[in-house]
């Protein structure tokens, strides 16, 4: 048993975990930069330090310690005893989703939030992690063991309306930023389960064909940001605000920066780039590191999901690759749609950035997904199952 416990240790996938932890640093050193003040000599070093440990910056301490903790829990239970629960998951998540719409909080037009006390639950955040293993089950029980893939659209049904349902509810609130990871998870385990083009083709029809039904069903917020993402001049004070704003912070830090606490950070001005530290955090990051800062962010980005790509192909089943593969499209969405809004060559949606923006519900379940991918490179060895 000591020596399975070693090899568990030695499985672990350090470079993940390294990479997780820059991200964690860098996301919590450019939340504690945008919401204080800068510095000034008239405080001592511990004053400043500890006026730093307060609001946003201290509630993503705290969230982080629970990640942690929930990630450790992950790693102890093989991720197989996944399976047996995947169907009672799911249905927790559907009726979160349902009961959300009706007792949830309204926030920016958006009903997805249960909110007790000051702190806030997103039901949608948490069923991103529920819907991947759900369908991994699913991929996994049409695929193990055989040499295929998916041909026929009775295989895929079953992904069909597991998928239909949460989005569905998603789209209710009205949250499409969210909706489309849901999408993006879905292709991304149908290309890895090797579907046939007919099935894909005839499925990425049926999306374009709904487009128009979204559009109408869009508020009008919503719309808005479509029209300024494609002329953001023509509402500067109103909904091309944001967009605008944010890409005046992302090129004014220069090449390499102003430097966290600076005070010729913009961030640091009232009210100058709204939602600083949560959607635009990376416009935030790039103000303090610069151009060549933004580019070793991003750079971490792509080496954490290429690696869980890679890892997804030493899986010891088809169960565990679909996993990794889940959540590594899951985080690709999530990172190529936040920076692509911060630098205004996507519409703004509202999709934090993983590991980096303020907010306890994401900054949970992706710490809990990677934690996921971690038990699954752990045991990639039959020998080891436990």
């Amino acid at each position: 048993m000591d020596d399975i416990r070693r090899d568990y240790i030695k499985r672990i996938d350090w470079l993940i975990v390294a990479v997780t932890l820059c991200l964690l640093f860098l996301g919590i050193l450019s939340i504690a930069s945008a919401t204080s003040t800068a510095y000034s000599e008239d405080v001592s070093v511990m004053e400043y330090i500890g006026s730093l440990l307060t609001g946003y910056t201290l509630s993503q301490i705290i969230y982080f310690l629970i990640g942690s903790v929930c990630v450790f829990a992950l790693m102890l239970w093989d991720y197989n005893n996944i399976r047996e629960f995947a169907n009672g998951i799911y249905w927790i998540g559907v009726g979160l989703l349902v009961a959300v719409l009706f007792w949830g909080t309204k926030t920016r037009g958006m009903t997805g939030w249960f909110r007790i006390g000051g702190v806030g639950f997103q039901p949608a955040e948490f069923c991103k992690l529920m819907f991947i293993i759900v369908l991994a089950r699913e991929f996994a029980r049409k695929t193990e063991g055989k040499t295929g893939g998916i041909q026929t659209f009775r295989d895929i049904w079953p992904m069909l309306w597991k998928f239909a349902i949460p989005f569905v509810l998603i789209c209710a609130q009205p949250d499409f930023g969210t909706a489309l990871v849901y999408v993006c998870v879905l292709l991304g385990m149908m290309f890895m389960a090797k579907t046939s083009f007919k099935i894909m083709a005839t499925i990425l029809g049926s999306g374009l064909v709904a487009v128009p039904i979204l559009w109408f069903s869009m508020g009008d917020d919503q719309k808005s940001r479509i029209f300024v993402f494609l002329d953001p001049a023509s509402d500067p004070e109103g909904a091309g605000y944001n967009m605008l704003r944010a890409k005046t912070v992302s090129s004014s830090g220069g090449l390499w920066g102003k430097g966290f606490f600076s005070q010729d950070l913009l961030t640091q001005k009232t009210n100058y780039l709204p939602e600083k530290q949560t959607d635009f955090i990376f416009s935030t990051t790039c103000e303090s590191i610069g151009f060549i800062g933004g580019l070793f962010v991003i750079f971490l980005y792509i080496l954490l999901i290429s690696r869980m790509l890679y890892l997804s192909m030493q899986a010891k089943d088809d169960f565990g690759t679909y996993l990794i593969v889940g959540v590594s499209f899951m985080l690709l969405f999530h990172v190529a749609e936040n920076i692509g809004m911060n630098i205004g060559v996507l519409p703004v949606t509202g999709i934090p950035l993983p590991l980096m923006s303020s907010g306890g519900s994401n900054l949970l379940t992706t710490m809990m997904s990677i934690g996921l991918v971690l038990n699954v490179n752990m045991r990639r060895s039959r020998r080891l199952i436990a």
